[in-house]
């Protein structure tokens, strides 16, 4: 695939092999529901059991243990869920992890969980259905959020997400992250022929995966909230709450995907810096970089203002 913007077609070899032929054309088709996890038995049980609860009943889970040795591999030997454990001297990454689910999966459809947030029970009959109407590739939904610090725990919602966050993404997935791992449903064909999860990039990286998928077809995206996702404040070995392996992840990305990156006009552009100063801002005050979490906030505040004034506005109208 070129590196380049692609315009929306027909795949010649979105094809299903031979395994998969019968879920592919089934009314019904099969949802590989993949969970990665290490050290989070507790918060993995809470996951499984809401893959379980979903009103859509072909699902096949498959658990992928990264070296827990928290007790999870004793228990999930003890489910009925398919279970794939990789070794201390195997181990690569949540990313590994992730392609390894999705190489095991028999499903037409693949959606992942972390192993600390979890899905509502409508979510995956409602991206099926999108799914199968539209024949588009990708869908996505709108999230709560359980906040959790040292002395509280709260679930709120999110905002819905509006309509542009559906469609033609090609341009708008570089400067907006559209789409969270555990919102996603990814069509398994589309998954593999774009590479999977980079292996090479430890964060961001369904913001990495989406740009590529964006290029090949518009996404759906399920007016409502299909999952929660778990923020531990206090947590400070939280991936998200490291700092210096997010900027390389960052930069790596933008190296990578250059060639879509310079086809932005100048606005697209402000708009890529206004998005890393706002993660960049709250991942420094977290690692306590003083020095970079006030110039960055103040960045953010200064020139991404217009852009979040025009972005209120055209919700408040369009919804």
């Amino acid at each position: 695939m070129s590196d380049g913007y692609r315009k929306y077609g027909s795949n010649s070899n979105d094809k299903c092999d031979m395994e998969e032929k019968k879920n592919c054309t089934s009314e019904r088709p099969l949802v590989s529901a993949i969970i990665t996890t290490h050290n989070r038995k507790e918060l993995l049980k809470r996951a499984v059991e809401s893959v379980k609860a979903q009103t859509y009943q072909n699902i096949e889970l498959i658990v992928v243990d990264d070296k827990s040795d928290d007790g999870t591999r004793q228990w999930c030997e003890s489910q009925d869920f398919r279970y794939i454990y990789i070794p201390p001297e195997q181990s690569r990454g949540g990313n590994h992890a992730r392609n390894l689910g999705a190489e095991a999966a028999r499903g037409k459809y693949l959606a992942f969980l972390d192993d600390d947030d979890y899905w509502l029970p409508e979510k995956t009959a409602k991206q099926v259905k999108l799914l199968e109407a539209s024949g588009n590739e990708v869908a996505h939904c709108w999230r709560k959020l359980e906040i959790i610090n040292d002395d509280s725990n709260s679930i709120i919602e999110d905002l819905p997400l509006p309509r542009r966050y559906r469609g033609d993404l090609s341009r708008r997935i570089l400067y907006q992250i559209s789409v969270f791992t555990s919102a996603m449903m990814v069509k398994k064909t589309a998954f593999l022929e774009t590479g999977g999860f980079d292996e090479k990039c430890r964060f961001w990286q369904e913001y990495e995966l989406t740009i590529r998928l964006a290029q090949r077809k518009p996404f759906e995206l399920m007016d409502d909230y299909g999952m929660v996702y778990r923020i531990n404040t206090s947590d400070p070995g939280r991936l998200t709450n490291k700092y210096e392996g997010w900027k390389q992840s960052v930069e790596y990305i933008y190296t990578k995907h250059q060639k879509l990156f310079s086809q932005l006009n100048i606005f697209e552009r402000i708009r890529v810096k206004v998005l890393y100063w706002t993660d960049s801002a709250s991942r420094a005050q977290k690692s306590s970089d003083v020095v970079t979490f006030r110039r960055h906030q103040v960045l953010n505040k200064v020139i991404g203002f217009p852009f979040r004034a025009v972005d209120k506005i055209i919700r408040l109208i369009r919804g």
